[in-house]
């Protein structure tokens, strides 16, 4: 036989160096430990089925959680009821602010809208003041 670097070694130290390091002994478990050990495994099983039963019925019984949005939304409305409650306890503050370009849009749309309606009553009564002028003309001239 011969190592790596080609020289041959002798029989008992090939043996040594091929020999199973740290051999240690193992102690096989007697008949009543093996008996034990298959008792707490069985109990092992039994908890761990008993366990994922509970939660299957809990999966299968889940209740709607709330969403991230759903949570945001509560919270929006929590400080919103703060605020007002914060501003329950203050003084009416009077203040008097510009109107908004929708509010006088509006407005200038009903003066617009009166000022129509102004001009056609004034018509309308032109219409009738000379229709009656025209019959006080007609009766003047049949009575004599």
């Amino acid at each position: 036989m011969s190592s790596e670097s080609g020289q041959r070694l002798p029989m008992e130290e090939l043996k040594r160096r091929n020999a199973p390091q740290n051999m240690i002994p193992q102690n096989c478990p007697s008949k009543e430990e093996w008996q034990e050990l298959l008792h707490r495994l069985d109990e092992l099983e039994r908890h761990t089925a008993a366990h994922t039963a509970l939660l299957r019925e809990v999966s299968s019984r889940r209740e709607p959680c709330l969403t991230q949005s759903q949570m945001e939304a509560l919270a929006r409305d929590v400080a919103g009821i703060q605020a007002l409650l914060r501003q329950a306890g203050k003084k009416k503050e009077f203040s008097i602010s510009p109107p908004s370009l929708g509010t006088a849009m509006s407005v200038m749309v009903w003066l617009a809208l009166i000022l129509l309606g102004t001009m056609v009553g004034m018509v309308v009564l032109q219409t009738v003041w000379s229709g009656l002028a025209a019959l006080w003309n007609a009766v003047k001239i049949l009575i004599p």
